[in-house]
């Protein structure tokens, strides 16, 4: 399995939080960015290349290929970062075999169809569901925006 050293829902994916206080906090050298929108759009991936630190290795990647690449053999020194817009890619690893001890639910915004549940975070019925079956599954996920907030078990929030 590949070292994963923080996994983080955040809809905004590579920004000012995850470069500056996330890949800090766990010395991370790869970003893993699981979204198929941005895996098969040519122009979002270029702009999260061009967002992503030079000396950090960036992957985009859809579900199935990102299930597959997460179970190759860690390269010595390896600190991968998930990301993810939404709960259910990483829904979907763990139902493929991916142990996730621990989620960080940063930042999903407004939308049609989504309630705010708390200040930064809103979810529709179906996202909801997903975290709620991620917490079943044996995962931890906590609301925490930057390392220094308390982290708060969505739990709580269902």
């Amino acid at each position: 399995m590949r070292n994963v050293v923080l996994t983080r829902i955040d809809e905004r994916l590579i920004h000012g939080q995850i470069m500056t206080s996330w890949l800090k906090l766990c010395s991370a050298n790869k970003i893993l960015i699981i979204d198929k929108m941005s895996a098969t759009n040519a122009f979002m991936k270029r702009i999260l290349f061009a967002a992503a630190p030079k000396d950090i290795e960036l992957l985009v990647m859809q579900e199935d290929e990102a299930a597959a690449w997460l179970k190759e053999d860690a390269d010595p020194g390896e600190k991968v970062l998930v990301l993810t817009k939404v709960p259910k890619p990483l829904l979907d690893m763990i139902q493929a075999g991916i142990p996730f001890t621990e989620i960080i639910l940063g930042n999903m915004g407004g939308a049609a169809g989504r309630k705010r549940f708390n200040k930064n975070i809103s979810a529709s019925p179906e996202e909801i569901g997903h975290l709620k079956e991620i917490v079943a599954a044996g995962v931890k996920i906590y609301c925490q925006m930057v390392p220094s907030d308390s982290k708060e078990d969505i739990v709580k929030l269902f």
